[in-house]
């Protein structure tokens, strides 16, 4: 088992005890409190943890403008040129 599939089961736990109306900010402030200590002490956890919590607090983000939405006088004269050249 890797790091990373450790992480996740250890997330996954958390997620079937949590109920699903629980705010973003909870469930970030829950998932530091969380982390293994085995996960703290040592270089390579404290890189694989925050991958897999950001993996999973990307479902409960909300949902952001897509660069379609914005309309072609908010965008700098370079960001207009690219538009225009993926067309």
């Amino acid at each position: 088992m890797t790091w990373m599939d450790q992480a996740r089961a250890v997330i996954k736990r958390y997620d079937s005890e949590t109920p699903g109306t629980i705010s973003l900010e909870d469930r970030k402030r829950a998932l530091r409190k969380l982390c293994p200590p085995h996960f703290r002490s040592t270089s390579w956890g404290r890189k694989v943890w925050p991958k897999a919590v950001k993996e999973y607090l990307k479902r409960f983000e909300p949902v952001a403008k897509s660069d379609a939405a914005i309309p072609a006088r908010h965008l700098s004269p370079l960001e207009r040129m690219m538009r225009r050249a993926g067309q």
